[in-house]
């Protein structure tokens, strides 16, 4: 008599506390980590500590088998004590943190403002005790119930990369935004959504090329440091690292979004409306009623748009940039990655600051949506005040690529779009001897554009080309014929021109032979 094929899934025995982090960019004298502190279930087989990567948060082979959706339910451990180690390559301790006090949902944030050798190091997050008397109560309970647990006995959480580059660096860092930039995420219908919280690594495809193009664009820039900022929900951050990893893409620091601040935020605001009312109507009910109806619209928005969340990540992290450190920016049409950027450089040069600046996002409606409340605005406001007090009034960003993919506007619509949201005139007076931006069509076309402005050399184009053929883009197969086509109808700027006609050559060239 046959038996039938034991199919029941391995029994979670355990939970491990892991911080998972992503690791950072800073200089000399002033940089940060961030991260959180979570609970997973694990196995009995999940308890060889040497098979755990603490930079990924993942244990051996769960690379290509961890989806967004597994993440969304991981326990936040609430208030734990940490400590930050830095070492360096050698593994000398460079540097030690006092004690860092994380909120209700594990996040925490340390800043150093040691000074750091210049140089790549590897940082580890150590947990020191527990600041809740609710988590203290259910770790209790966990370990009563649990013969040989190794919750209590877990001491380095985490562990990542911090980049340090020199204050008077005057290199490159490469920001890009992740989906349609990076990755062929469906982001355009509900169903591509729903399906992106259930696809691992593997399943994630790259647009064709843009691996190649962020490989190409370190070699030639000399190791230049290379964050992804993405408005995708934290919950996607092991996910989105083993996605990278996967496509061979070392990168310094990876942003997402913190949907929960939102949620709680909303609900920070109706519980103090409820026990201050009279302080809600003081100046009327039309007033406040208007006010309220604002916050909760940019609030339910910014749950999906991109303004506020990017805007802010871009100028905290300038604010730990060398000042003569240039950027390049890459995005795309499908959301306001056009308007962020170009927001973004205006804000640095100082034509935006203030009172007008607070007010200005506040009042900003952009593809029909309000998406900065006033809290985001105020936070947007002192960013922008810092980095004029340590850099001073200047534009930091040198090249700014949008993917111009067929889900969005073309370039003079982009323009338009930007023109006509931001205060009248400033547009023609900030940028009339460079646009803040160029669209262009996929990787062919960014790289095209990163040649012509000295960041990448023809060959380096091939390269990136070849690395598009047998790839899969919108549902058609990029072959010879595609790549020759696509190139004809590509998006560049007339002193680019010449650049895409040598690079027509070569390809014909080589397709023939």
């Amino acid at each position: 008599m046959s038996q039938e094929p034991n199919t029941s899934q391995p029994i979670i025995t355990d939970i491990k506390r892991i911080a998972v982090c992503g690791g950072s960019l800073g200089r000399e004298r002033r940089s940060y980590v961030r991260g959180q502190v979570v609970d997973v279930g694990i196995t009995d087989l999940m308890k060889a500590d040497g098979l755990w990567d603490l930079v990924t948060g993942l244990f051996k082979g769960d690379e290509t088998k961890i989806t967004p959706f597994l993440d969304f339910s991981l326990a936040p451990v609430r208030k734990p004590v940490l400590k930050l180690e830095v070492h360096d390559v050698t593994g000398k301790l460079i540097y030690t943190s006092g004690k860092i006090k994380a909120d209700d949902d594990g996040f925490f944030s340390c800043e150093i403002r040691d000074k750091l050798p210049v140089g790549s190091h590897d940082f580890q997050v150590i947990l020191e005790g527990l600041d809740s008397f609710r988590q203290y109560s259910k770790d209790l309970a966990h370990l009563n119930a649990t013969e040989n647990s190794i919750l209590g006995r877990t001491t380095i959480v985490g562990k990542g990369k911090l980049r340090i580059i020199a204050e008077d660096y005057q290199g490159i860092v490469v920001t890009s935004d992740i989906d349609q930039t990076y990755l062929a995420t469906d982001i355009h219908s509900g169903k591509g959504k729903f399906s992106a919280l259930f696809e691992t690594p593997n399943q994630k495809q790259a647009l064709p090329g843009m691996p190649e193009l962020y490989r190409e664009l370190r070699i030639n820039l000399e190791n230049a440091p290379l964050a992804f900022i993405s408005a995708s929900p934290h919950f996607f951050r092991r996910t989105m690292l083993a996605t990278i990893a996967k496509d061979n893409i070392h990168i310094e620091s990876l942003h997402l979004k913190y949907l929960e601040g939102t949620i709680k935020g909303v609900f920070d605001k109706v519980i103090d409306t409820i026990f201050n009312p009279l302080t809600f109507f003081q100046n009327g009910f039309k007033p406040a009623w208007s006010r309220t109806k604002k916050f909760l619209g940019a609030s339910y928005q910014s749950l999906f748009d991109q303004m506020s969340y990017k805007l802010s990540i871009l100028l905290y992290d300038r604010i730990y940039l060398p000042t003569n450190s240039k950027e390049i920016l890459l995005g795309d049409n499908t959301e306001s990655d056009y308007m962020i950027f170009t927001l973004y450089q205006l804000i640095c040069m100082g034509k935006l600051s203030g009172d007008e600046l607070e007010e200005y996002l506040y009042q900003l409606n952009f593809l029909g949506r309000d998406a900065i409340t006033r809290d985001a605005a105020k936070k947007i406001r002192l960013y922008a005040e810092e980095i004029l007090r340590i850099h001073g009034p200047r534009n930091p960003v040198t090249l700014t690529l949008i993917n111009r993919t067929s889900h969005g506007p073309s370039e003079m619509d982009m323009i338009q779009k930007v023109k006509d949201a931001l205060p009248k005139g400033i547009f023609e007076t900030e940028f009339s001897k460079k646009p803040p931006f160029y669209g262009t069509e996929g990787a062919m076309g960014m790289a095209i554009l990163l040649e012509n402005y000295g960041y990448l050399d023809p060959n380096q184009i091939l390269t990136i080309i070849a690395g598009m053929i047998g790839k899969v883009l919108e549902g058609k197969l990029v072959d010879e014929t595609f790549i020759l086509k696509q190139l004809d109808e590509l998006t560049l700027p007339k002193e680019a021109e010449g650049t895409k006609a040598k690079i027509k050559e070569n390809l014909k060239s080589a397709f023939l032979n």
